[in-house]
């Protein structure tokens, strides 16, 4: 089979950690796939349905940090209306340093988006801005076993350790005035870049030409 690959680099990344609203905004590990999902769609000027391409990812920083960031907080008006207050608050929030993404999409169409975005690709948050390094075809072929690094993989998974984390794999936003909506939640194992496992799993692809055992989980979103 063959395999779109994009490098995207950056130098801050942010991903919002579910039902984590208050104090520390903490970043989880990795990026979720219905961010993934969304980066494509902001390239590519459109919403991406999740059944249109598989995607698989490494994921990787040189650590995280804490910075400082003004809020605007929200009141109730007297009519009952939500509106701005005119204080304005501070938070800590943590965002990964210099973050590098390889993105693996079984869709070949999808090269256009990259090559001729319609819109800056971001690390989670707009000021996370991203660019692309390398956009490229790579022959791949199925496999059941091998070393992953730096990516989603689902839980329980044999040979896996990781922050477990209940994360969606996309987002519904077809009805117009009303807010998204989870259209699928699934439960993974953040492996790290640094910490790699070996797994036997389905799903799992081989970089031809690659030396190292090292392999790309492809995941189906739908």
């Amino acid at each position: 089979m063959k395999l779109l690959h994009i490098r995207l680099v950056g130098w801050t990344a942010t991903f919002r950690l579910p039902l984590i609203y208050s104090g520390t905004a903490l970043t989880a590990p990795l990026p979720p796939y219905s961010t993934l999902l969304g980066m494509i769609g902001n390239m590519a000027a459109r919403e991406i349905q999740p059944d249109e391409t598989r995607i698989g990812f490494t994921f990787q920083s040189s650590g995280t940090a804490l910075d400082l960031e003004t809020s605007r907080r929200l009141m109730m008006s007297k009519t009952g209306k939500l509106k701005a207050q005119t204080d304005t608050g501070i938070i800590k929030r943590e965002f990964h340093i210099n973050p590098i993404l390889d993105l693996y999409l079984d869709n070949l169409n999808f090269r256009e988006y990259f090559e001729n975005a319609r819109n800056a690709p971001c690390f989670g948050r707009s000021q996370d801005l991203a660019w692309v390094t390398k956009i490229e075809e790579l022959e791949a072929e199925s496999c059941y076993k091998g070393g992953i690094r730096g990516t989603l993989m689902p839980f329980p998974q044999s040979g896996v350790s990781g922050q477990i984390l209940n994360l969606p794999n996309y987002f519904v936003n077809k009805d117009l005035g009303y807010t998204r909506s989870i259209g699928k939640s699934s439960k993974f194992v953040a492996v790290r870049y640094d910490n790699p496992s070996f797994v036997e799993a389905e799903n799992l692809v081989k970089i031809n030409d690659t030396s190292n055992d090292d392999v790309i989980y492809l995941r189906s979103l739908i």
